[in-house]
């Protein structure tokens, strides 16, 4: 009976987490670097902001450069991304469009430019 009485007691208490996960940052872009590239396509872009939540998969975020699809590479951490641009027209300034499934998406008006080899 002895027994019986400590694990009720035992199993009635809630074990609480130490450290509670803050809540992610909300999705923003500070700078994308660097803002032009080469017009063939294949030039790394590191794209800096907040709330890219590192622990997604590369699936769970897009990025547009106009209406082409980058390839992105590696999410960093939640506020660093590295993605392969697309090709586009030479001297064409294009729009950026970055999407977190889940979290919302950000426009950059006129963010890349495309450029020939140097």
């Amino acid at each position: 009976m002895k027994w019986l009485v400590m694990l009720v007691a035992l199993t009635s208490f809630a074990v609480a987490d130490p450290k509670p996960k803050p809540a992610p940052a909300p999705l923003a872009v500070m700078k994308i670097e660097p803002n032009l590239g080469d017009a063939e396509g294949g030039t790394y872009v590191r794209v800096v902001g907040a709330g890219f939540l590192a622990d997604a998969t590369v699936r769970a975020v897009k990025i547009y450069f106009g209406s082409r699809q980058g390839e992105v590479i590696r999410t960093v951490s939640d506020t660093e991304l590295i993605v392969q641009a697309p090709g586009g027209k030479v001297d064409q300034t294009v729009d950026v469009l970055v999407i977190v499934e889940g979290r919302g998406e950000i426009k950059l008006p006129k963010a890349f430019k495309f450029v020939t080899k140097p």
